[in-house]
């Protein structure tokens, strides 16, 4: 025991982070980008990240990424008391592709019955319909498998794919790598004329800082994993605010 006395003193209580819309992020175990990226784009005050993580495999696999569904209720389990997050965002674009919204909801209310839930496809399917968009572009930087994968799941869900590239890339922690300045020029070879829009999947890709320079070139709103997921969980908290410099999506 310490010789040192320890004196008592009175604290104050006021509503700690209940004026804040918190976001529970589940990012993935490889992922050094998201939470970055969102921080880019929250507004100075009023909206906070709290993540956990969920075990990923590398190399970027169908199988691995559907994987990730038996991960949500554990990861979704961590955050106490449940109530002080708004809305949980499942952080992976393929993933959520591959794993429709309702496996990915069951699995959470398993653990946090009731709470709300987006994720990078899910707030790009809402942003399609929001900005009347219904034909795209898109560049990716997964292995073609995952990118086949990633155009059916969008021609399913009613969104035609007029041009397609991908960086070819097999594991999530060599995607952190790719440099703002080659997603720019690989934007621009990959937009064809009838497209209306860029649609650019994966939250392991850096792009808050280059929406608005890409939306500027190609003259069309640019759709980005982590853009597309920021907006849907503002909304579900109920956070109406526009967000300037990072596309026509956070505007609306």
């Amino acid at each position: 025991m310490s010789a040192c006395e320890i004196k008592h003193v009175d604290a104050s209580l006021d509503a700690g982070m209940s004026a804040q819309v918190v976001i529970g992020l589940i990012a993935l175990s490889t992922d050094v980008v998201t939470e970055y990226e969102l921080r880019n784009m929250l507004p100075a005050d009023g909206v906070s990240i709290s993540a956990t993580r969920i075990r990923t495999h590398n190399p970027i696999t169908i199988e691995h990424l559907r994987e990730h569904a038996s991960e949500i209720a554990k990861a979704a389990e961590l955050f106490v008391p449940p109530e002080s997050v708004n809305v949980f965002a499942y952080g992976c674009t393929s993933g959520s592709a591959l794993i429709s919204q309702e496996k990915l909801e069951s699995e959470l209310h398993r653990t946090v019955p009731g709470a709300k839930l987006t994720s990078p496809m899910t707030g790009a399917y809402k942003a399609f319909k929001t900005l009347g968009i219904e034909s795209v572009s898109m560049l990716a930087p997964y292995p073609d498998d995952v990118t086949a994968a990633m155009v059916d799941c969008l021609k399913h869900a009613g969104i035609r794919v007029t041009s397609c590239a991908s960086l070819h890339i097999e594991n999530d922690y060599e995607i952190i790598n790719v440099s703002p300045d080659s997603i720019v020029q690989a934007g621009v070879a990959t937009n064809s004329i009838d497209a209306q829009a860029l649609f650019i999947p994966c939250t392991g890709l850096r792009t808050s800082s280059v929406i608005g320079h890409l939306e500027a070139r190609l003259g069309k709103p640019v759709i980005t994993a982590h853009q597309a997921m920021l907006w849907d969980a503002l909304r579900l908290a109920g956070y109406q605010e526009p967000l300037k410099g990072f596309g026509k999506l956070l505007r609306v």
